[in-house]
């Protein structure tokens, strides 16, 4: 990070928590320097010029001061503000699901120009499009950014090419795991052919592509199911945000 006192970058403000009486403090996915934490003075009173420009999922232009624990927000323009997200539920919902996720796999500080990438780009494609799948496959984005990539090649546990044919999930080694390999394992959970097919071609291309998937709902609720499971496994925690995605989509 540069030693520089006052900085500048484009970022999205992904949570937020009050503090003392009239402040907050904004966890942000920075572009330039990836998750930061920093303290919006004074933002909650009415006459606050900052206010408006510092809500959840908007790109925003900071100027910051960087302190001891947090850095300090001086100055702050929307770039973009995604209307049609702010005001559906739904939208809004999965933009919270994301955040929640950035939270938990990336640490503070932690720079990653690829999850500013994906954030934005899945947040201008769920900004016009009401297709549910697009939060999971910014999901599997991300934990591939984050170091546990699955497997959907070859089987994680022989090593053979994965056949079409009767296949299964293994969240202990993140990959699928054939039908040979699962008797002598004893565990895996049942995936269909196509569900390998749609994470495959979601792993090899960006969301321009991806955003053109068809997927039933049927395979929709199955790579939700696997994914949030194997999210679980990794985290050893609930997204909370979740919950109330399935409740609203």
């Amino acid at each position: 990070m540069s030693h520089l006192s006052s900085l500048k970058t484009n970022g999205i403000v992904i949570k937020r928590m009050d503090f003392g009486e009239a402040d907050r403090i904004l966890t942000i996915l920075t572009e330039r320097f990836g998750k930061i934490k920093a303290i919006a003075k004074g933002v909650r009173k009415s006459t606050s010029k900052l206010g408006g420009h510092l809500e959840p999922f908007m790109i925003v232009d900071f100027q910051l001061h960087e302190g001891k624990t947090f850095f300090t927000i001086t100055g702050a323009s929307i770039i973009s503000e995604f209307p049609c997200l702010h005001a559906e539920l739904p939208k809004m919902a999965k933009a919270y699901v994301a955040g929640e996720l950035i939270d938990n796999f990336l640490h503070e500080n932690e720079k990653s120009e690829t999850t500013y990438k994906i954030l934005t780009q899945m947040l201008e494609l769920v900004e016009n499009n009401e297709k549910n799948f697009l939060i999971n496959a910014f999901a599997l984005k991300l934990i591939e950014t984050s170091g546990f990539q699955p497997e959907f090649y070859d089987c994680v546990h022989c090593k053979e090419k994965i056949t079409e044919g009767e296949n299964f999930w293994d969240n202990l080694e993140g990959g699928v795991i054939c039908e040979d390999c699962v008797q002598e394992s004893g565990h895996g959970v049942k995936i269909s052919n196509e569900f390998i097919k749609s994470l495959r071609f979601i792993e090899q291309n960006d969301f321009p592509q991806i955003e053109k998937l068809k997927l039933n709902k049927s395979l929709e609720d199955e790579i939700d199911r696997i994914l949030e499971n194997y999210i679980r496994s990794i985290l050893d925690k609930n997204i909370k945000s979740k919950k109330f995605l399935n409740n609203v989509k």
